[in-house]
């Protein structure tokens, strides 16, 4: 297992119960904003990852920011009851 993946398990254990529902659909919205308009690679793993695989990504994400294909933060938490 990763090591963030290891970090996130370990936060999600140290979660008191009412703010697990509202992690969960932070991070489901998150994931269908990115994968619905980014051709950027989201699941790596750092461990079987090459490092030109990873910076690729970097670029992409960079390019895309400067490109203002981003989203206004006030959006990320749209259909979330925080």
């Amino acid at each position: 297992m990763s090591p963030i993946k290891q970090r996130l398990l370990t936060a999600i254990e140290q979660t008191p119960e009412p703010l697990l529902e509202q992690t969960l659909k932070f991070l489901e919205n998150l994931l269908d904003r990115t994968s619905s308009t980014s051709t950027a690679k989201i699941n790596f793993d750092p461990d079987t990852d090459s490092t030109a695989q990873i910076m690729a990504d970097l670029k992409e994400s960079l390019r895309q920011a400067q490109a203002g294909q981003t989203y206004p933060i006030a959006e990320l938490w749209d259909g979330m009851n925080v």
